[in-house]
């Protein structure tokens, strides 16, 4: 799709359908492909995947197991995104029971690796008492695989567009942060100048 197809698709009165909206995102990944390497990137396991209103912490703490295609660990670099937490899926009647209900269940968490590929996270997590037993999930193991978008949006249940909304703030991100890095070159730059300059009315 050419740089700019996006733009015509918009204009106009109906909403994008899926297929359209698989598009608009393929779009913006071959547009950021070739740059992912210079964007700074979280690791997959520093990605805080809860929004149950119990501790948020990041993946790495829990130490889980880790399955599915070996190219991809913990420490791979992307672009991370949990599922709404409505769309997570959750055991009935199982984790901590004493009062307190913090099922176990299963989240899944798309991504965009810094090598360009599509992968799905599913974390299987278990409800435990946590501090002072106001719960805690734990996540027990992370099978980690290569996906396409469909199977993606099928499985997380995430809406396309908040794909590509994703994406476009990972490289509003990568622009600031180049923009910042070329305004501190540019005031080393200056320095150099200022510094040529009087070096140069110093008598031969």
């Amino acid at each position: 799709m050419p740089p700019y197809k996006g733009l015509e698709m918009f204009v106009r009165r109906k909403q994008p359908t899926d297929e359209e909206w698989f598009g608009l995102i393929e779009n913006r990944h071959e547009l950021i492909k070739p740059h992912l390497d210079s964007f700074i990137l979280e690791y997959l396991g520093s990605l805080e995947w809860l929004d149950s209103g119990n501790f948020k912490h990041a993946l790495r703490y829990d130490a889980p197991a880790l399955t599915g295609d070996k190219q991809f660990s913990l420490k791979t670099e992307g672009i991370f995104k949990a599922q709404p937490w409505s769309a997570v899926e959750k055991i009935p009647n199982s984790g901590y029971q004493d009062g307190i209900s913090v099922p176990d269940g299963t989240m899944q968490v798309w991504g965009l690796t810094q090598s360009g590929l599509w992968i799905i996270a599913a974390i299987s997590y278990v409800g435990e008492s946590g501090y002072k037993g106001r719960g805690y999930e734990r996540a027990k193991t992370v099978n980690i695989t290569e996906a396409d978008l469909p199977a993606i949006v099928a499985k997380t249940k995430e809406k396309p567009q908040q794909i590509w909304k994703e994406l476009g703030k990972a490289i509003k991100s990568w622009s600031e942060h180049r923009k910042s890095l070329y305004n501190q070159a540019l005031g080393f730059a200056r320095m150099v100048d200022i510094e040529d300059f009087a070096f140069s009315l110093i008598p031969k």
